[in-house]
């Protein structure tokens, strides 16, 4: 017998089924690459919210630091060996994963101040939502599993000071890189989302 489900579970996974439904409606084309997502969302048994949930997935953001002359801000990330976006998993208390996009900001890079876009306050959907295989870490008792991850993008108040004023996570996180868009790997992780900047920034 499945446990019963809480109410707060409840209310998460059909508040990211009527954004997924928003989203798809602002990107219908994408229908076909949410259906993992979407197919976890109707699943009772499983709760997203929660890390532990594996190998079948759980809900992380990511957010998109536009820095100025078209570049963004990526971090090397010591446990994957590769350079992402800043960003993480939800957390009961953030409440929606825009607000872990933000927290995870701060975390990563210990700058405050982080705002999400304003084309996301108008659309209230996400620039991307991608699904990517994590693999295992026996260190952490972890086996292989997918991460469920909200992409948003987000501003500094003070953008040119960002690099001068990074401390990063060091338990995480080796080095730092202004990149680009152009120079971004387009079949990585973050390529979709990054080829959809041209609708925010113009």
């Amino acid at each position: 017998m499945q446990p019963k489900q809480n109410t707060d579970q409840l209310t998460f996974h059909q508040n990211i089924q009527e954004t997924i439904k928003q989203y798809l409606r602002f990107f219908p084309d994408e229908e076909p690459r949410q259906q993992v997502v979407i197919e976890a969302l109707a699943n009772q048994a499983l709760d997203l919210r929660l890390r532990s949930t594996i190998p079948e997935g759980h809900m992380c953001a990511s957010g998109i630091i536009l820095l100025p002359d078209n570049k963004i801000l990526m971090l090397e990330h010591k446990a994957l060996g590769i350079w992402v976006v800043p960003g993480g998993h939800y957390d009961i208390t953030d409440g929606d994963l825009a607000t872990t996009a933000i927290r995870e900001a701060l975390e990563e890079t210990g700058l405050e101040g982080f705002q999400l876009h304003p084309w996301h306050l108008r659309h209230n959907i996400p620039l991307d939502i991608d699904t990517h295989p994590i693999p295992a870490r026996p260190e952490k008792g972890e086996a292989a599993h997918q991460h469920f991850d909200f992409r948003y993008i987000l501003e500094a108040k003070n953008p040119a000071e960002i690099i001068s004023k990074l401390s990063l996570q060091a338990a995480e996180i080796m080095s730092f890189k202004e990149f680009e868009v152009s120079e971004v790997d387009p079949s990585s992780s973050i390529g979709p989302a990054l080829k959809k900047l041209g609708i925010v920034t113009g």
